[in-house]
């Protein structure tokens, strides 16, 4: 049985993904407080004593604003600790699985069309400078893989679709509608994950998200549809988003990121409204 350390078990997709691989893998989690991935000696150490063959690295600071007034922490975890990630890779001959995000690009590519993976990466805020670094360490595995996501929900955690479910009692919902992108649901990106490891493709970058594209807005609308939920979903700009919220950094206009280097070897995600409806039968059991 093959081995796997995975780094941020204990997270909205680590935990998920820990429950899946442990039915074919050997799996050892490690979490915040078990392992400091910031500490080079520490990572090493525990990469030794598992030998594994894939590491996968689930552990990030993922709230953006934040990282905009604690960027050097942000840049510590999202950059510069997978550096040592890698390194542990490296020495055990062990393939790095590396998570990471639309906002590598600056989301200003027009609307009609899809980032693929040869497009030059621009990120314009501190979660996308931070992790662009980590996805440049990471490749100094040599044996990689870099799976972008995009909008990112599950069970086992904090997440949009909870955030709406949550206020849908208020007397309207406002949301932006003017952002571009897929709803990915954790255990899509768990799929993608052990396909990958099965197949063990070229190493490099792939974007990893559910089939199909929408807008904020009209991700919520289709979360209450869903639900059965009738409160009406008001549709904003950007702007006036910042209007109201002017403490909050920039989002990508364009997070639309294309699956055709996936499909090429032959890996085909659900459709994020499918992927959301199966989502939504667990959420809302509780």
């Amino acid at each position: 049985m093959k081995k796997v350390l995975l780094i941020g078990a204990d997270g909205m997709l680590g935990g998920e993904l820990k429950d899946r691989l442990e039915q074919k893998y050997e799996v050892v989690g490690t979490t915040l407080q078990t392992l400091d991935i910031c500490d080079k000696a520490a990572v090493l150490a525990k990469a030794k004593e598992v030998a594994p063959d894939f590491i996968i690295n689930c552990a990030a600071y993922t709230n953006v604003d934040a990282c905009e007034v604690n960027f050097d922490l942000a840049n510590r975890v999202n950059g510069e600790a997978v550096a040592n990630i890698a390194e542990a890779a490296k020495q055990n001959n062990s393939t790095l699985i590396h998570i990471s995000t639309d906002y590598v690009f600056d989301g200003k590519l027009e609307v009609e069309r899809a980032y693929t993976e040869d497009m030059s990466a621009n990120p314009v805020s501190a979660y996308g400078k931070t992790k662009y670094l980590g996805e440049q360490n990471a490749a100094k595995a040599e044996k990689y893989y870099v799976l972008r996501t995009a909008w990112l929900y599950g069970l086992g955690g904090k997440n949009f679709v909870k955030t709406m479910l949550r206020i849908s009692n208020n007397e309207k919902v406002s949301v932006v509608d003017d952002q571009h992108g897929s709803p990915t649901c954790t255990t899509t990106l768990c799929e993608i994950i052990e396909q990958i490891m099965e197949k063990e493709p070229a190493y490099g970058i792939y974007h990893s998200t559910n089939e199909g594209f929408t807008t904020w807005c009209g991700f919520t609308r289709k979360i209450y549809e869903l639900a059965g939920i009738a409160t009406p979903v008001i549709s904003l700009t950007s702007q006036e988003y910042k209007e109201q919220h002017p403490e909050s950094s920039d989002r990508p206009t364009n997070s639309k990121l294309s699956k055709e280097k996936l499909h090429s070897v032959g890996i085909y995600p659900a459709k994020w409204e499918d992927a959301l409806a199966n989502y939504l039968k667990e959420e809302l059991k509780n």
